[in-house]
């Protein structure tokens, strides 16, 4: 075994001991649950798990269970789903500001009617950096698709606290 492969097997163990997040889930379910397996398979738990290990020997499954457990539970997989299989459609909704996908991709994300718009044109200016990204050319569908996934989640979760933080003070 080489030493490179020893030593992240070593880190991985050691993610999975010493994070609390990774020992309330059986370690199974982070492979099938969670990463990039996820967001490519969310329907097929044996897929998610081979392409897990596969991409990068799980890694990204575990410090996504670390980093952002929800997204891990459920529920967004469809999302994530959605977003992998419509990308090119979510593309050019972006950049029109309207469209059917972009109306579904809301929809999934829970947005409420009255914040839909803020959320949309929200989603259009993080997107635009994205595109606008010299990097962004070279990037595989999978990685843009993710990049998406990444930015819908920051403005949900983002949306949702000043929400929570509006409603308390």
């Amino acid at each position: 075994m080489s030493k490179v492969m020893k030593i992240s097997i070593l880190g991985v163990v050691a993610l999975c001991v010493y994070s609390q997040p990774a020992m309330s889930r059986e370690f199974a379910d982070i492979y099938t649950e969670c990463g990039i397996g996820a967001m490519i398979a969310p329907r097929n738990e044996t897929v998610a798990a081979i392409t897990n290990v596969t991409w990068d020997w799980g890694t990204t499954a575990i410090s996504s269970n670390i980093s952002s457990p929800d997204t891990c539970k459920g529920g967004q997989e469809k999302t994530a789903a959605f977003i992998h299989d419509s990308y090119e459609h979510l593309e050019k909704d972006l950049a029109s500001g309207h469209g059917t996908y972009l109306d579904t991709l809301t929809a999934l994300t829970g947005c409420d009617a009255n914040g839909q718009q803020e959320f949309v044109e929200a989603l259009r200016l993080e997107f635009t950096k994205v595109v606008g990204d010299s990097s962004y050319t070279d990037k595989s569908r999978l990685e843009k698709a993710e990049a998406l996934y990444n930015l819908v989640y920051k403005l949900v979760d983002g949306h949702s606290q000043e929400s929570g933080s509006a409603s308390n003070g």
